[in-house]
């Protein structure tokens, strides 16, 4: 029987309020783009042994004017629902990024941008909130930047502990069995041969057992003076 493999799948097409979701949802529709769609592997022998997923986001492109190119990209996230927020958040500034003209004028213009390498773009200065939304998503952008690199240093980390405790471990085997075998160089049965095996001997009736074992019960042996009672005495 395989293993079991859990995954999951989103459909924008499906109608759901997830965060960025009816932003991403609105813009795609706006540009002829079909509804994106988003899976998750969950995957098993991470060297930490903690939970990964693989997120991929499938974000494909229009045919018609305005032609579009399809946007794919995956990424490793702890847990499927998180990895669904910031795939959700990436799509929706990948597409900003590719359709800077196209957006021009709507809401959507003043959105983060992304290249089609996932790294954050210059976009258009809000009249109000000038390009505080630009700070916000470089900052953001550094932060998983920072946290996927501690994860993998604490994944080294643990590699390199394993590592050394199974070499430690090995120089323990090795130093154990040449103790062993030095002992039985000296004429010590350290391992055992067949001197402590019982057989069906072991478990044999003694034939003087009548004889022997009981001979205490004797009352001649033991000292005891029997005294005779009358029974018609009262």
């Amino acid at each position: 029987m395989e293993p079991y493999v859990q995954t999951e799948t989103y459909d924008l097409e499906n109608g759901g309020s997830l965060v960025f979701e009816r932003d991403l949802y609105l813009v795609s529709e706006r540009l002829a783009r079909p509804p994106p769609k988003f899976h998750g592997v969950r995957i098993h022998d991470t060297p930490t042994g903690e939970q990964q997923w693989m997120i991929t986001a499938d974000l494909k492109g229009s045919s018609e004017p305005p032609i579009s190119e399809r946007i794919l990209f995956s990424f490793k996230a702890c847990n499927w629902p998180d990895g669904l927020a910031h795939a959700l958040q990436e799509g929706l500034a990948r597409v900003c990024g590719q359709h800077i003209a196209a957006l021009r004028g709507s809401r959507f213009a003043y959105f983060a941008r992304h290249d089609t390498m996932g790294e954050p773009m210059a976009p258009s200065s809000h009249p109000v909130l000038m390009i505080h939304v630009q700070h916000l998503d470089l900052m953001l952008h550094e932060t998983r930047k920072e946290l996927e690199l501690t994860r993998r240093a604490k994944k080294d980390a643990t590699i390199r502990r394993l590592r050394e405790k199974i070499r430690t471990l090995e120089v323990t085997v090795r130093t154990q069995q040449d103790q062993i075998q030095e002992m039985e160089d000296e004429g010590d049965d350290i391992q055992g041969g067949d001197d402590f095996l019982s057989d069906d001997n072991d478990f044999e009736d003694d034939e003087f057992t009548d004889e022997e074992d009981y001979a205490f019960l004797e009352s001649e042996e033991d000292g005891i003076i029997p005294i005779d009672v009358d029974e018609n005495e009262e």
